[in-house]
Formats: structure tokens, C-alpha cells, sequence
């Protein structure tokens, strides 16, 4: 496959929300095990992201939704929030496993990043968990070092939560 098949969007249209949370709750299931505690975490987040673009002041973004789509299907997400005092987090970086190494979630976080850097971030944070190597693989290549990591039982699951971080300069 190759990556001009895929395109990347902005988002988020009606619908993309929700897209994103059903793609993270079964894929995590699916994948690593996770109960819905992991969904209605996410489903949090995007609720909360939605609210803040739902009232934010004209002129102002706290946030930014990409869509990665081949055929009209999503098949990557990722977002960056705006945390404030030029501060970026990551959020819902996913990347479907039918287009897993065609560059897809390399795409998505040059997109973000560039996105970070053109409108004045000087940092960068994500939270995650141990043993998505894919994921922190691409981090770790775009300048991202863990910073911290906390034993944590949640989602069922016994895991490291780990958080890195990339300043922008």
C-alpha cells in the first residue's frame, strides 16, 4: 500500500468524535486487553475537547483534531490540545492496524508537530502506557524522551503509565 492512498484531514466534523472514541475502545481491547474503564476515559477527554471548542472565543483554537482517511475511511487519529502557557499535549494517536507501516502515524505526528511549531508552542507532553512500542518507537525518532513513568493499575490491567516530553525550542 502506499501512503497516497491516505489522506489527512482536519477535523473535527460531526461524527469524527465519535469515530475516534469507537476506534480507541475497540482497538485497545482488541489489542491489549483493556476493559471500558479505557473507553469512557476517552470518551471523557473527547467531551471535554468538544466543549472547549464548543465555547471557545472567536479567534482562539484549544485544540486540533487530524484524521488520516483512505477511501473515505478513518484509519489513523491524533490531536494536539492547548494546555496553556505555550504548551501542547498529544492525544488519541491511533493509527489502524490495516495501514500500520505505510507511514501513517509518522504523517500524523510531522503534522502535529509542524502545526505545534507554526503556531508558537515551545513544548509538547503526551501520557501513554507501556508496551505500545510502535508508538513510543515514533516519539522517541521525533525527539520525545520519557520523562516520568508511575506503576498504575487501571483498565484492568497492571501497567506503567510513562510520559514524554519534547521541547519545541
Amino acid at each position: 500500500m502506499s501512503t497516497e492512498e491516505i489522506t489527512i484531514r482536519v477535523g473535527p466534523r460531526p461524527g469524527d468524535l465519535g469515530i475516534v472514541l469507537v476506534m480507541h475502545g475497540e482497538l485497545y481491547a482488541c489489542e491489549h486487553g483493556f476493559d471500558h474503564g479505557f473507553e469512557a476515559h476517552v470518551a471523557r477527554g473527547l467531551a471535554a475537547f468538544a466543549d472547549r471548542l464548543g465555547s471557545a472565543e472567536p479567534g482562539t483554537e484549544p485544540g486540533w483534531l487530524w484524521l488520516a482517511e483512505r477511501g473515505g475511511e478513518v484509519v489513523g487519529t491524533v490531536a494536539l490540545t492547548d494546555e496553556g502557557d505555550r504548551v501542547g499535549q498529544l492525544r488519541w494517536f491511533l493509527v489502524s492496524p490495516a495501514v500500520r507501516g505505510a507511514g501513517v502515524g509518522r504523517t500524523l505526528l510531522r503534522t502535529l508537530l509542524n502545526h505545534a511549531r507554526s503556531r508558537g508552542f515551545r513544548h509538547v507532553k503526551l501520557w501513554t502506557v507501556d508496551g505500545l512500542e510502535a508508538a513510543a518507537r515514533l516519539y522517541r525518532e521525533a525527539g520525545f524522551r520519557c520523562t516520568e513513568r508511575n506503576p498504575v493499575r487501571q483498565w484492568g490491567k497492571q501497567l506503567d503509565e510513562l510520559r514524554y516530553d519534547l521541547d519545541l525550542g
